[in-house]
């Protein structure tokens, strides 16, 4: 069975690399971290009016108190703007997909809220940095964004069929045979 180390290696190994998130991105962020610590209160807010508002969300949301889940958002905005973006950083990443299989928040769930994020970030740092600096700022973000994704939706995936593995016996050739062949059933519908 693959660790977190092992996953977030791969899985930084397949990105290319002018992709990721780079030193120069995370010195952009210490560099205006004064105004993004500033936007906390305003990115909790608006990212769970979002997700309370929508029913499939919402149902994931439902049984949890929302200041306790806002006050999560608020860490991870706080740990990320102060982030030295090491490997427990990206490690503690992929351990962010392994919640989302948990509490079922969905690949899909996860990526529209990335978007949201994007656009009221562009949205509430245009009133505070010139065309230049926040289009600079946003392309870090959007690196950050690219880099998160990947290693929460693919950490997701690996440890999915991980668990699959163990609870069948069925080995992870097996399992992609079997993928594939489901594949090639659903391409020769559409053919």
């Amino acid at each position: 069975m693959k660790d977190i180390k092992q996953i977030t290696s791969e899985i930084f190994e397949s990105m290319p690399s002018n992709t990721r998130f780079s030193a120069a991105d995370a010195a952009l962020i210490k560099k205006h971290k004064d105004i993004l610590l500033g936007l906390e209160d305003e990115l909790a807010k608006g990212f769970y009016d979002t997700l309370y508002d929508h029913p499939s969300t919402f149902e994931i949301l439902k049984q949890e108190d929302r200041s306790k889940r806002e006050n999560v958002l608020r860490s991870w905005w706080q740990k990320t703007v102060n982030s030295d973006f090491d490997n427990a950083y990206w490690e503690w990443q992929v351990f962010v997909g392994l919640i989302h299989i948990k509490q079922k928040v969905s690949n899909p769930m996860m990526i529209a809220m990335w978007g949201w994020i994007l656009t009221t970030l562009r949205r509430q740092l245009s009133a505070h940095l010139d065309q230049a600096e926040l289009d600079e700022i946003m392309i870090s973000f959007e690196r950050l964004a690219a880099t998160i994704q990947s290693l929460t939706a693919e950490s997701f995936l690996s440890n999915y069929v991980q668990a699959i593995e163990q609870a069948t016996g069925f080995n992870n050739k097996l399992i992609d045979r079997m993928v594939n062949l489901q594949i090639d059933d659903l391409i020769s519908q559409k053919a």
